[in-house]
């Protein structure tokens, strides 16, 4: 064989390694590309595109994740003659164990996690149904029937032992409840982070507005009154990605010019501290409560929702 015979066979084998190493490559390539394209998706994927499991909803069918969430709206002509359900709403602040350093204020209203979870229990025992705001909305609004002793669970100021102590309980007894959170103390020491509560938007939970500073809104007017009402909300949504219906007046206190600011900033519904059962279609910004108190006991709970 030539010498220039045998350098044309050693390119020819060359050329052939070549093409094999680069068909290997991008084969290679390709499968690497398409790994990496999945990992990216779910690592770059926000929390509000996270699916829950069906064990993750809470209270059936009528309490999905906010990826499931329904727009509402009032109806073109309100009611006539006006809707009124007989459904106690409770109000709880803290759950479980008080500071050792705590005052009187934050130790009446701290509820144990024993008494809570026995409270859970009763209900659940005596065939209550706690609801959730959409449900109620729709038995006002739309004339839905609410199911056999209906009940609503609210937790005011958006603490963290509500998610630490109170949310587990909840899903225990497979219980919506709505939390309505002070948009400016989230992340503050004692109170839940973003995550946390989009975590209970999640699962079904009800999430709601309680201003964002926890003012008292019949002292404020224009813009500063629009501020506490709107941002909070917007601020709230920007953390769920859907509208916050529900609202939840600081310190029960109100008026009318409050109330006609809650439903200029887009919410439905909305809680006070004055006490009884009987809600109504009228009254959809003077939805009436029980606050539930350390020394409330299980008996004291019972005697409430009746």
């Amino acid at each position: 064989m030539t010498a220039r015979t045998l350098n044309r066979t050693r390119l020819h084998f060359l050329a052939l390694a070549l093409a094999l190493l680069v068909l290997l490559i991008l084969a290679a390539g390709c499968g690497g590309s398409e790994t990496d394209a999945t990992d990216a998706s779910t690592d770059e994927e926000p929390a509000l595109c996270h699916t829950p499991e069906p064990s993750e909803t809470v209270g059936g069918d009528d309490n999905k994740s906010r990826l499931s969430f329904e727009p509402l709206s009032f109806p073109v002509q309100a009611p006539s003659p006006a809707r009124e359900v007989k459904l106690p709403v409770l109000m709880f602040h803290h759950v479980g164990d008080p500071p050792a350093d705590a005052d009187e204020i934050r130790r009446g209203l701290t509820v144990s996690a024993s008494d809570f979870e026995a409270m859970m229990g009763f209900l659940k025992k005596s065939g209550y149904s706690p609801v959730s705001e959409k449900q109620l909305f729709r038995a006002l609004f739309s004339g839905e029937p609410l199911p056999t002793n209906p009940v609503m669970l609210t937790l005011d100021d958006g603490y963290l032992d509500n998610y630490t102590v109170a949310a587990p309980i909840l899903e225990k007894y497979d219980f919506p409840a709505t939390f309505y959170i002070v948009s400016e103390m989230v992340g503050t020491p004692e109170y839940m982070t973003w995550e946390q509560v989009a975590g209970l938007d999640s699962k079904g939970m009800d999430i709601g507005s309680h201003t964002c500073t926890h003012a008292d809104l019949t002292t404020l007017a224009g813009a500063d009154l629009n501020r506490e009402l709107k941002d909070s909300a917007a601020a709230i949504e920007s953390h769920l990605g859907h509208p916050v219906y529900w609202f939840c007046y600081p310190a029960g206190k109100y008026d009318a010019d409050v109330t006609r600011a809650a439903q200029g900033a887009g919410y439905l519904l909305a809680t006070t501290t004055k006490t009884g059962e009987i809600q109504a279609s009228s009254g959809p910004y003077e939805l009436l409560r029980y606050r539930v108190r350390s020394d409330t006991g299980v008996e004291g709970f019972g005697e409430l929702v009746k």
